[in-house]
């Protein structure tokens, strides 16, 4: 395989850094980031503890013993056998399909028309600056979702309750919004109109409250409201034996835990981070990879082949074993006998007198060397830099010897009749 770098140094810290910062930041959000999550913080959900929240309604449910759910999605699955799905002032515009869907499929649920409008404090967070009635056409357009044809009015003020289903009377103060529907079958009402109504179905029930005031926190506590409030909550429960829960669907104030769809979460902040986070890894191992395409390179071969890696073969097993001294020595011995038989020396010359022979030819010759030196501190040198220095200079040596200090076939010459002068004096 080729070795090269695939990112320069400054590059890869910046890599790094980018990751490090991104996952920081994917964990920060993902734990909140310190946002505000959910929906209307002073509406008409069971999460606001404003006048026209319903936090104290359910507040009072736990207290009891009923289990209470504050469903941010899918409400109709978390109903159990004989709970209640309680929609409470749905805004039209957020009464979503699923939301119908539920209503529609429920075995028991409670309607709650809007009423009021709330501005939320500027200086006192979850508090009401100011409320006001909402159009009648706001409660009208949410009721015909459960009742077609029927229609919504107010009273500036309610005397009694001539049909009392419940057996609890609500205490209301005017304008008293009630009902007036062919569909409904009134639970508590007048002449006038229904407080509540109720639509029966095979395997359904469901009861329509006109009338916000007597559940929501401002009114909770006046006169027998609460005992009205549980009553009604109990009827319908009554067909489960009273042991199912309560669950109020909050996506229609915008509380939202997930989008509808789970493939959806990973194109949605924060999730979303994570998201790019595997798509940039993908594009980098691409990148790193890129280069690997095709047919493998072969891999080299165990022994170089050739004379060079014949050489560097021998060479690292001589130095493996330790034998760089005795080679050093031959190699000096050798290039001795080398030159002796290139300049004709006698036959019969031994060793030492052989070196000195060489000795006073490489004066003769102008030879800048001394062989002898060279021979004697080979014998005696043993590490690796003076073994190299006795190679180097025997080399120099029997070239200078041979061909001259300048390597001009002239000078050889000139050199070689005054060796032969030399071994003639020599002899």
């Amino acid at each position: 395989m080729t070795d090269f770098a695939l990112f320069s140094r400054r590059l890869l810290i910046a890599w790094i850094g980018a990751a490090l910062l991104t996952f920081a930041a994917a964990l920060y959000f993902m734990g909140g980031g310190g946002q505000k999550t959910g929906g209307d913080a002073v509406g008409p959900s069971s999460f606001s503890r404003s006048a026209i929240g319903y936090a104290g309604i359910a507040e009072i449910l736990r207290r009891l013993g009923i289990p209470v759910v504050k469903s941010r999605y899918d409400a109709l699955a978390k109903l159990t056998p004989g709970g209640v799905l309680v929609i409470a002032e749905p805004p039209p515009t957020l009464f979503s399909t699923e939301t119908k869907e539920a209503l529609a499929k429920a075995r028991a649920a409670l309607l709650i028309l809007p009423k009021w409008l709330g501005e939320e404090s500027a200086t006192h967070p979850g508090w009401l600056a100011d409320a006001r009635l909402a159009p009648v056409e706001a409660a009208t357009s949410v009721l015909r979702l459960a009742a077609p044809g029927a229609e919504v009015l107010r009273k500036d003020a309610v005397a009694d309750w001539p049909v009392d289903r419940l057996g609890a009377t609500p205490s209301l103060d005017g304008p008293v919004q009630l009902v007036r529907s062919q569909k409904l079958r009134p639970v508590v009402g007048n002449d006038d109109g229904m407080l509540v109504g109720e639509i029966s179905e095979t395997g359904r029930r469901l009861f329509v409250l006109a009338d916000p005031d007597a559940l929501a926190n401002h009114g909770i506590a006046r006169g027998d409201n609460a005992v009205f409030a549980l009553a009604l909550i109990e009827a319908l429960r009554a067909g489960g034996n009273g042991t199912g829960n309560v669950v109020f669907d909050e996506t229609v104030h915008g509380y939202v835990a997930r989008p509808a769809s789970p493939a959806k979460l990973l194109f949605q902040f924060p999730f979303v981070v994570a998201t790019a986070q595997a798509a940039l890894a993908i594009l980098l191992l691409l990148w790193a990879t890129l280069g690997r395409f095709g047919a493998p390179e072969p891999a080299p071969p165990p022994l170089d082949p050739g004379k060079a890696g014949l050489i560097h073969n021998a060479a690292a097993l001589i130095d493996y074993a330790g034998h760089r001294p005795v080679m050093v020595r031959r190699y000096v011995e050798g290039a001795l006998r080398e030159a002796a038989l290139q300049l004709h020396a006698p036959r019969e010359i031994e060793d030492g007198a052989l070196i000195e022979w060489l000795r006073q030819v490489g004066k003769a010759r102008g030879v800048s060397v001394d062989c002898a030196e060279i021979a004697a501190e080979s014998a005696r040198r043993s590490d690796d830099d003076g073994l190299a220095a006795c190679a180097r200079a025997i080399h120099q040596w029997r070239g200078e010897i041979i061909d001259g200090p300048s390597g001009d076939p002239h000078a050889r010459r000139r050199a070689s009749a005054r060796g032969e002068e030399g071994r003639r004096r020599a002899g």
